[in-house]
Parts: structure tokens; C-alpha cells; sequence
């Protein structure tokens, strides 16, 4: 099944930045189980590519005025997230790698959601 991130950023921008933050965080979530876990490897590396989208998107909401060190997390993130689609096939297939990839999407969704918590207070 194809996705038409057209329509499916559409529907994300219409939402508060909380919400977006929120979306990103569920993903992260999604990918630390399934990289502890070792299954669905099709589906995590789809969710990370749908993360970058959603970092990408949410970057245009934020006032780099008063959130540059959010805006820089993000960019952050938005690296990690590029060297794993990158290393993809060994980084899944090893199982110490794939569990550090857990950790680290444990950690950043933490971040993540606290962030969101700010906005929403």
C-alpha cells in the first residue's frame, strides 16, 4: 500500500504542535518495540521515514525565536534518524545494534513527550 504524504501532511499540519509532537513520539515508541523485538523490520523502517516527514513538517511550526533549542533537538534526531535509514540492513541484522537503536528511540521519545507536555501546559 503506497502512502500519499501529501494527504497525510495535510491532516498533520492541521493539528496543534502538541498533537504533531505527540505523533512523533507514538512512532518512536512503535520503532523501540520493534527493534527489541526483532519483528516486522518493513514496518520500523517505515515508521522511521515517516518520523523524519514528521520532524520536517514540525520544524515549520516552531518559533525559532524562542525554541532554538528544541528546533536544534530535532535536528538532532532528524540525523540520527538518517544514519539508521542509511545503515538500515546491518543495523537491523545485528542485534546489538538494533537493541542501542531501541534505547535510543526510548530516550528521544521521552524527550519528545516531555517537550509536548510543555506545549500543551
Amino acid at each position: 500500500m503506497a502512502i500519499n504524504w501529501d494527504i497525510l501532511k495535510a491532516q498533520y499540519l492541521q493539528a496543534n504542535q502538541a498533537t504533531q509532537l505527540d505523533s512523533l513520539a507514538l512512532n518512536l515508541t512503535r520503532i523501540q518495540v520493534l527493534a527489541r523485538s526483532g519483528t516486522d523490520e518493513s514496518v520500523a523502517q517505515h515508521l522511521v521515514r515517516e518520523s523524519q516527514f514528521f520532524i520536517e513538517w514540525a520544524v515549520l511550526g516552531i518559533n525559532l525565536e524562542t525554541d532554538i533549542a528544541f528546533a536544534s533537538d530535532l535536528v538532532d534526531l532528524q540525523r540520527l534518524l538518517s544514519r539508521w535509514k542509511l545503515g538500515w540492513s546491518e543495523l537491523w541484522a545485528n542485534e546489538a545494534k538494533r537493541q542501542e537503536m531501541a534505547t535510543l528511540a526510548q530516550q528521544w521519545c521521552d524527550r519528545i513527550h516531555g517537550q509536548g507536555e510543555l506545549l500543551a501546559s
